[in-house]
């Protein structure tokens, strides 16, 4: 079930949102926490009920598997359970990119499994697995199942994020939640910027990205990089749509959800981008992977070597595929060599930084979109001039048409559109950053309604989130 489906935004949210309030009011505390689970479970099962049942068993037996960590401290049994949650994550997610690649490698043809990856099984496995280390750290004090069950299932976080941690939800719970008209308006208001950017910009940039991959042999200069930008943004909007509507949901029923998105493409550096991009991941990566791998505390060379491990875990965290295989050592590379840099004590102007930064973030992203890495790298070529320039259509009569090769797959309007929307990426900051200082009113409502408005009635074809795939 979509945010953005009229089922979800007319039935299901509204009828959810009513009932949790209801025993809230009345302090039926327990019921309501119990009712959100079950809520989020009907939720899951709208998708498939087969894994309904299976997202139900794994949230029970970490639970009591943690209990367990915590009560022993023992190492042997977090093991068992970190292992346990990876190979359920490898079976569904790998298995048959394992059977691909060993064919190829061997030219056998093992059958494939046919294995259909559950909604969301990456983000609740990263959950699980933060939930069991910080038992066995002895971080873990309530373990009430209801409160677990509510965290660990809430409806808003549970197919893309944000990632949440034990004292993200479960400590909110503890104290007791109640009504809180100005979170109720700050949540309605998120929810609606993000259904405007994810139905009116993202799925409509769709429009015009995927064809140009499709024919990624016959593009030349233009047309290469709108593609790398177009996804770029398409992307952008997509995920921060995403964010912004989940956020906006937990507000809603008064669950303050941690920011998960921050304006990436103003970063200045590699580092800083990944501080801004999916920040509950790149929370997770630095505290379960990198610095147990040893961090910068065991010298240059080896903070490197963890660096490098980290991203292209984290790329192939996003998909079974060696194109993010290739996008997360990308991404490492990158932050080598800025780390490498910085050492050298030279410091490039805030400008020229961003744009580095920048240039490297949108060439990965076609790595993370591509079919195949022979699809990437005939628009990386077209994108450096290798394949000829066309000039849009609308564009031809301002350069000779007579003589200049005119490009029927972009227009004027793409570009002067993927214009706009990159400036307004570099100017303006995220909603989410702006919560503190909006201010319920008249002004607010009607931008309320505009955004709904927009989101519901200007929208293109309903599209599936774009981290509802990992």
């Amino acid at each position: 079930m979509l945010f953005t489906a009229p089922e979800f935004m007319y039935l299901f949210l509204p009828t959810t949102l009513g009932l949790w309030w209801w025993f809230v009011s009345r302090d039926y505390g327990k019921s309501a926490q119990w009712l959100i689970v079950g809520s989020s479970v009907l939720f899951y099962a709208a998708w498939s009920t087969q894994y309904a049942a299976l997202l139900v068993a794994n949230a029970l037996l970490n639970f009591y598997w943690g209990k367990r960590i915590a009560r022993t401290r023992s190492a042997v049994l977090l093991r068992l359970g970190i292992l346990y949650n990876l190979v359920l994550l490898a079976y569904f997610k790998y298995a048959d990119f394992l059977i691909e690649t060993a064919n190829a490698l061997t030219g056998h043809q093992w059958p494939l499994l046919q294995v259909v990856l559950p909604l969301g099984i990456s983000f609740f496995t990263f959950q699980a697995i933060a939930y069991l280390v910080d038992c066995g750290k002895g971080q873990v004090e309530d373990f009430d199942i209801g409160r677990f069950a509510f965290s660990i299932s809430f409806f808003p976080h549970l197919n893309a994020g944000p990632i949440l941690h034990y004292s993200d939800v479960m400590p909110q719970l503890r104290r007791g939640i109640r009504f809180d008209p100005e979170r109720m308006t700050k949540g309605l208001f998120l929810f609606a910027v993000g259904l405007s950017k994810k139905t009116v910009i993202a799925d409509r940039l769709a429009g015009v990205v995927d064809p140009l991959f499709s024919l990624s042999d016959q593009l030349t200069l233009c047309e290469a990089w709108v593609a790398a930008v177009g996804y770029g943004l398409q992307i952008y909007f997509d995920f921060s749509g995403y964010c912004d509507m989940a956020i906006g949901i937990g507000l809603m029923f008064g669950i303050a959800l941690p920011q998960n998105f921050n304006s990436p493409y103003q970063a200045v550096t590699i580092a800083d981008f990944w501080q801004r991009w999916h920040m509950t991941l790149s929370r997770f990566l630095r505290d379960y992977l990198y610095i147990p791998l040893g961090g910068s505390r065991q010298g240059f060379g080896l903070g490197l070597a963890a660096a490098a491990v980290t991203m292209l875990l984290g790329g192939l965290w996003h998909g079974a595929a060696w194109t993010f295989v290739a996008w997360g050592a990308m991404h490492g590379g990158m932050i080598a060599l800025y780390r490498v840099w910085t050492k050298t004590g030279y410091s490039l102007p805030r400008c020229l930084a961003s744009t580095l930064t920048l240039c490297g973030v949108f060439l990965a992203w076609v790595l993370f979109r591509a079919d195949s890495m022979v699809q990437a790298l005939q628009i990386w070529q077209a994108m450096l001039g290798l394949n000829g320039l066309k000039i849009p259509v609308m564009l031809a009569g301002w350069f000779a048409p007579n003589t200049v090769p005119i490009s029927g797959l972009v227009n004027g309007l793409d570009m002067l559109g993927l214009g706009i929307l990159l400036v307004i990426c570099l100017r303006y900051r995220h909603a989410q950053a702006q919560l503190d200082t909006f201010a319920p009113g008249f002004k607010a409502l009607a931008a309320f309604a505009g955004l709904f408005f927009a989101g519901t009635w200007l929208s293109a074809a309903h599209e599936s989130f774009i981290y509802w795939s990992f």
